[in-house]
């Protein structure tokens, strides 16, 4: 009994006031998800297939990320004008998301976007990522996809038939 009152008693007098959070580095929280992009559908598939939420993508397909970066302190999402995205995948490449409207043509809506199109040649199975957010004032935030064998971003060993480009 006496060594919880010591520990309460000490945490209660300490000089560290952890209510102020002006001096205090505050994480970045990032949001993030992977859907298919409109590489290679043909226009039929495009309103159904595109920016529908995926973990299982063919060869020669696209996989893209949407994330949305929100300051903690503020509640604000931030922009390129504060922060940079990127998304680092498991074999070493980097994609640095764009901050804009979406979709392009009649946007709804704002967020960081990027993608990867998947070579015909690329291995297949898991391809880990992570998204990583870092501000102009040195906060950062990280996304990392819960370790969950079937919501895990996977390489099938499908190929996407080429659609030629109108």
């Amino acid at each position: 009994m006496l060594v919880g009152l010591l520990v309460v008693s000490v945490a209660a007098c300490g000089d560290d006031d952890s209510s102020d959070t002006t001096s205090q580095p505050t994480a970045l929280s990032v949001a993030t998800d992977v859907v298919w992009g409109p590489f290679n559908m043909t226009d039929e598939e495009k309103p159904l297939k595109s920016c529908v939420n995926n973990s299982r993508f063919p060869r020669n397909s696209q996989i893209v990320w949407r994330t949305r970066i929100i300051d903690p302190v503020t509640g604000e999402q931030m922009g390129d004008d504060v922060v940079a995205v990127q998304v680092r995948l498991g074999d070493g490449q980097i994609i640095d998301l764009k901050y804009g409207d979406h979709p392009r043509d009649t946007p709804t809506d704002t967020f960081w976007a990027g993608s990867f199109k998947v070579p015909v040649d690329y291995p297949t199975g898991t391809l880990s990522f992570e998204v990583v957010a870092t501000a102009t004032d040195g906060r950062t935030g990280t996304f990392l996809p819960f370790n969950v064998a079937p919501s895990l971003l996977t390489i099938t060993d499908e190929v996407l038939e080429t659609i030629p480009t109108q």
